[in-house]
């Protein structure tokens, strides 16, 4: 048997597959880059809060762009990509430019000033998330595409917990310290370097060069059709069904996302490392629970873990309420891993059921489209909200003006939660909740008190 051809001669560097060397410039990518998010991102809130002295309304608006522009810009992003027929010049340029705001970010004179700086970043990073799933696809086949993304899922799970883990230990826990903005400089720098790399990376890889067939005119056509949305909404009552309950639901869970790191610093105490084991608690147990909901999916469909989530989330506020101490939040947060799990594989079933198979994409588009306005909405009136009740029951009183807030959320998650029951799935599976239930309980009996 003769040698095998050298797949890669005009390189000069060997016998290499260049599809191994592509798919390793991407896992670098990945693992650089959520590397730098997880060690900063955590953070974020409580510098606002330490160092700035940020109000509820002003964690409003910082939460609401947090929220809004990964959603809402995926569908121009990824069309200007398209038309180009390139992903790694948004990649890199998205990359470089987004994570060397981080370095700005110390330098935040005012919480105006940085809520402008993660606008700015989450606006430019914005165009990193369509084209990296494009890029995956260019890179992929159908026969492999699976595994290729379970294990860059993996990597940057990963390297997001070990940044945020390292990233609370190496800050210190001394309350004084923890409100200058010196000890936010290490991880924040960390963060932006290693995103910058992990960018440039990627200009490893190899893109083939496609010809461009639209004019500019097109592309401007393109952008303004990408947030025109209401017929996705008008012709398919099941998804304008899910449309309307979710997005009310997120609305109302939103209302309390500008208090969360109020309650943590201001209520609990938490050091810096607390919040960071906070964070890796609640997406870890996200991550643990991951498949093993998918597998029941399968068997019982997406409505049942749909309500199961829904009305767990219910919890979230009334023990904020109620947390006298940070074992309280982990706790809870290990908790609703399950729930949490249940909801990112339920929701996204459910559109791929009730979505035809021509226009998947844009269902998807408009279901992201929808829950990014409803959460900058929901922020934005929650800061507010809070701010009236600090005003309302003086600042001495802060616990019962989040707790004010929390109730409201409590009370409107319930109410939805029930709204939720009129939801129906058209897709016949081979099981419901209650059947799997009685069979898995009988086939515990039997292997309890079976001798072998």
């Amino acid at each position: 048997m003769g040698p095998m051809p050298d797949v890669n001669t005009n390189t000069g560097k060997g016998n290499k597959d260049p599809r191994h060397e592509t798919f390793s410039s991407m896992y670098e990518n990945q693992v650089a880059v959520n590397f730098g998010r997880g060690m900063a991102d955590p953070f974020i809130p409580a510098f606002a809060v330490n160092v700035l002295n940020a109000t509820p309304a002003q964690l409003g608006w910082l939460q609401a762009f947090i929220n809004l522009f990964p959603t809402v810009m995926q569908v121009p992003w990824g069309k200007l990509s398209d038309f180009f027929g390139r992903r790694i010049p948004f990649l890199v340029i998205g990359g470089i430019l987004s994570f060397s705001l981080y370095f700005f970010m110390i330098g935040a004179l005012g919480p105006w000033q940085l809520i402008f700086i993660v606008a700015a970043q989450m606006f430019i990073g914005s165009m990193m998330i369509p084209t990296w799933s494009a890029l995956v696809g260019d890179m992929t086949t159908p026969r492999n595409r699976g595994t290729i993304m379970g294990k860059f899922f993996a990597a940057s799970s990963t390297a997001s917990l070990i940044a945020t883990l390292a990233g609370g230990a190496i800050m210190p826990s001394d309350p004084g310290l923890q409100q200058q903005a010196s000890t936010y400089a290490i991880p924040f720098f960390i963060a932006g370097i290693s995103g910058i790399v992990g960018s440039l990376i990627l200009m490893e890889v190899k893109e083939a060069k496609r010809r461009v067939y639209a004019s500019p005119k097109r592309i401007f056509a393109f952008s303004l059709r990408s947030f025109v949305f209401i017929s996705d909404l008008g012709e398919n009552r099941y998804f304008r069904d899910l449309i309307v309950l979710n997005t009310t639901f997120n609305f109302i869970m939103s209302l309390i996302w500008p208090i969360l790191y109020l309650t943590y610093i201001r209520t609990l105490g938490a050091s810096l490392f607390e919040i960071a084991v906070m964070t890796v608690i609640s997406t870890g147990a996200t991550l643990f629970f991951q498949t093993k909901v998918g597998r029941l999916l399968d068997l019982i469909g997406p409505m049942p873990q749909i309500l199961i989530s829904r009305f767990a989330f219910i919890s979230v506020p009334i023990v904020y309420a109620l947390a006298t101490d940070v074992w309280h939040i982990y706790v809870l947060n290990a908790a609703l891993g399950f729930a949490t799990a249940m909801a990112n594989v339920a929701f996204f079933a459910y559109i791929l059921d009730v979505a035809p198979e021509e226009k998947k994409g844009e269902y998807f588009a408009v279901y992201n489209t929808m829950i990014g306005i409803a959460t900058f909405i929901g922020s934005v009136i929650g800061g507010y909200l809070a701010a009236f009740f600090l005003d309302y029951y003086g600042a001495a009183n802060f616990v019962m003006a989040y707790g004010a807030v929390y109730a409201i959320s409590a009370f409107g998650r319930a109410a939805c939660s029930l709204w939720f029951l009129k939801l129906k799935n058209p897709v016949q599976y081979p099981q419901t909740l209650t059947g799997y239930l009685k069979e898995t309980f009988v086939k515990w009996r039997s292997w309890k008190w079976s001798p072998f």
